[in-house]
């Protein structure tokens, strides 16, 4: 009861905080940031369902997106959008026939066909159930594949996805390379994909801790083994992959509307990679920490843009030197959390000699021609991105957040500062007095006393 109070007191002090912030002057490109984080958080942790619960590497989740982004562009596209000026290679026949408000007012239901929001909410859904059906054939093959086979394959399906658009059989519905502009923006606000992304954190968290997470997990952790105990692989595994695709799907439709614009160019493989770099910067398996990467990654991109403006040169050695000097100290406040010996390893002095070298280079000669030299260097924050990735994999593979979650637990709960007995019996070290001579000090003083 009392983490339900807690929950629900977080969330009314996000919507108040949000609502502050939408009447507060100056701060569009914030909200811009947490639209992206909400869009790009509900396709994180989407596919952390499949790579990280499933234990399945998949590479084609952009292609789930694109299917998304297209079916909500093509049922909210406005009526003066679909002039054929406008849509020159989309077929009459599309033009006319595709269109969610026709539907629904041939339906008779008016009342959803008035409300842009009401309309929004099935274009998402039916954009999500298209991408769902793609997910069920693409998870198919995941019934014999395993490993690196597995994940080429999803990569392969995810670019067949992304260029059928452009192919002139499918260009009638698609629109071709010209893409499809002019989808309306409300989906696409704050607002809107606040409310999505609760609900799909809701709706994870509870399958996470069913019976189902729990088969996902089991399947991740050893198939065998799962098995014996009665757990259906096939189903389980299309299930999964049929549950991402679905919000794939939905955060496609919302960023197509965010964007007031689908492409192909939009969904492509980078969407994937930074959602991969996302998930593992996080923690492969936590919903908690998708959404801790998704943020760090979305931030980078927003705010990183100083990163590739130009600058002397020796303002790149001072950067580079503070990098290498942050790992060293990252790596060594680690493993002296873990209680792991020794605290430095040889491997982990080289960052920090790097970084020495770096900063005594930038120090002496500072005033020198090459170092005063201006120079710009584009791309620098996707590079950044790949570096931090490379030095979580080398450093804390599990991620920021391992496979654990956020609870309250973790806030009001008992501090474990000293180690239980258990524990003390684990630890080798302690016990060990070439390690620990203090302890072994400690232990004569007392049987002397």
């Amino acid at each position: 009861m009392r983490n339900t109070l807690l929950t629900l007191a977080t969330v009314g002090l996000a919507i108040l905080g949000l609502f502050l912030l939408t009447q507060a002057e100056g701060s569009s490109g914030l909200l811009s940031a947490l639209t992206l984080i909400f869009i790009w958080g509900i396709a994180a942790v989407s596919l952390n369902l499949i790579n990280g619960q499933l234990g399945i590497l998949s590479l084609g989740h952009h292609g789930f997106m694109l299917i998304g982004g297209y079916v909500t562009a093509l049922l909210m596209l406005p009526e003066k959008e679909r002039a054929p000026f406008r849509t020159r290679l989309l077929s009459d026949w599309a033009r006319n026939h595709l269109d969610l408000d026709k539907w629904l007012r041939g339906a008779g239901l008016d009342f959803i066909a008035n409300s842009i929001d009401l309309k929004y909410v099935v274009a998402l859904f039916i954009a999500g159930l298209a991408a769902a059906v793609v997910g069920v054939i693409v998870g198919a093959p995941s019934l014999r594949l395993k490993g690196d086979y597995l994940a080429i394959v999803t990569f392969g399906f995810g670019e067949i996805i992304r260029l059928l658009p452009n192919a002139p059989e499918v260009a009638a519905l698609t629109n071709g390379p010209l893409g499809i502009k002019g989808i309306p923006g409300d989906a696409g606000t704050v607002w809107w994909t606040f409310f999505a992304f609760l609900f799909v954190l809701w709706f994870l968290s509870r399958l996470k801790f069913s019976s189902y997470g729990r088969a996902f997990e089991g399947i991740r952790e050893d198939e065998i083994a799962a098995e014996a105990m009665g757990v259906n692989l096939a189903y389980h595994k299309v299930l999964a992959f049929t549950i991402s695709a679905f919000f794939a799907g939905v955060a496609g439709g919302l960023y197509a509307s965010y964007l007031q614009s689908v492409d192909t160019q939009t969904f492509n493989f980078f969407v994937t990679f930074f959602l991969l770099v996302a998930i593992s910067l996080g923690g492969l398996g936590s919903i908690t920490g998708a959404v801790l990467g998704t943020a760090i990654v979305v931030l980078v991109r927003i705010y990183g843009g100083f990163l590739e403006k130009p600058y002397p040169a020796y303002i790149g050695y001072l950067g580079g030197a503070v990098v290498m000097l942050s790992a060293f100290a990252f790596s060594a406040y680690i493993r002296k959390a873990r209680r792991l010996r020794p605290v430095v390893e040889t491997k982990h002095l080289i960052f920090g000699a790097l970084g020495v070298a770096l900063l005594l280079v930038t120090v002496f000669f500072r005033n020198e021609s090459w170092m005063t030299q201006t120079v710009q260097f584009f791309g620098l924050r996707k590079i950044l991105l790949a570096v931090i990735l490379i030095l979580i994999m080398i450093y804390r593979r599990e991620g920021i957040m391992g496979r654990a979650e956020f609870s309250w637990k973790l806030i009001f709960g008992p501090r474990e500062d000293v180690p239980t007995e258990e524990q003390r019996k684990q630890d080798a070290w302690l016990s060990n007095p070439d390690l620990n001579p203090d302890a072994a000090k400690k232990e004569d003083d007392d049987a002397s006393a």
